[in-house]
């Protein structure tokens, strides 16, 4: 797989187009252009989509850029639930949470990339956390969350406390004449919602459960939370260990 670097030089060369005029159609500086040419920084999903658009990428270059991003191929073990042919399909981001995904966790970067079908709007992946919504859907599975869509009564959106950032997947209910977000693993107790401390982040449009197969190793699940930095440093440690068999 090759680089960030080399990936987007020779998507832009391929254009005929200098970091000059990159730059303008994307709408940033040249010397960020430089100096992701020359692997001097990572970027951001933000930047690296104005230059995909600006560059008029097709899906499978827009891919190769992702993957030369993560440092890894976008995986192929996601299925969408309730997926109809023939449809138009997206890349959008992954998230560790809701506060990242959001912007709140300056600097925040994906963990992964997912394919979707097409939707209007912004979306963004978040990877789930703990027990509290199953069987709908378990820890390790991605909640598509569309990003400042209302959430109705009985449906599911990301909530944040605006103190601490963390996140919540709930169903949103109204009892007793008060709203609270609900958890459907029953043994959760309701969560009163309170106007000062809690904000909707959007509605969950889509659930994307992983491989069962790998769903079932948990040494594998860990190692996937891991950032792509952590990974490597992983893998060499691997790798040490297999040669002094």
């Amino acid at each position: 797989m090759k680089s960030l670097a080399i990936t987007l030089k020779l998507l832009r060369e391929s254009r005929s187009m200098s970091m000059e005029e990159l730059a303008n159609r994307a709408g940033v500086s040249k010397g960020i252009i430089g100096e992701i040419e020359r692997d001097k920084t990572k970027s951001t999903v933000k930047t690296l989509n104005k230059l995909a658009a600006a560059l008029n990428l097709t899906k499978e270059e827009k891919n190769k850029l992702d993957e030369s991003f993560l440092g890894r191929e976008i995986k192929k073990d996601y299925i969408v639930e309730q997926m109809k042919d023939p449809v138009k399909m997206m890349v959008i981001p992954v998230f560790s949470s809701v506060a990242a995904g959001m912007g709140y966790i300056p600097d925040a970067e994906p963990v992964d990339f997912i394919t979707i079908p097409e939707t209007s709007g912004e979306a963004i992946g978040i990877k789930v956390q703990g027990d509290s919504m199953e069987p709908t859907f378990y820890s390790g599975d991605i909640v598509v969350l569309k990003k400042d869509i209302e959430v109705g009564l009985g449906e599911i959106g990301v909530f944040m406390n605006k103190a601490s950032g963390e996140s919540l997947v709930k169903r949103l209910k109204k009892k007793n004449g008060v709203f609270v977000l609900e958890s459907d693993n029953h043994i959760f107790k309701d969560i009163e919602i309170k106007s000062d401390e809690t904000c909707c982040c959007g509605k969950v449009i889509n659930i994307v459960k992983k491989d069962l197969k790998k769903r079932v190793n948990p040494l594998v699940e860990k190692i996937e939370s891991l950032d792509p930095k952590q990974q490597e440093i992983l893998e060499m440690m691997i790798n040490g260990l297999l040669e002094k068999k």
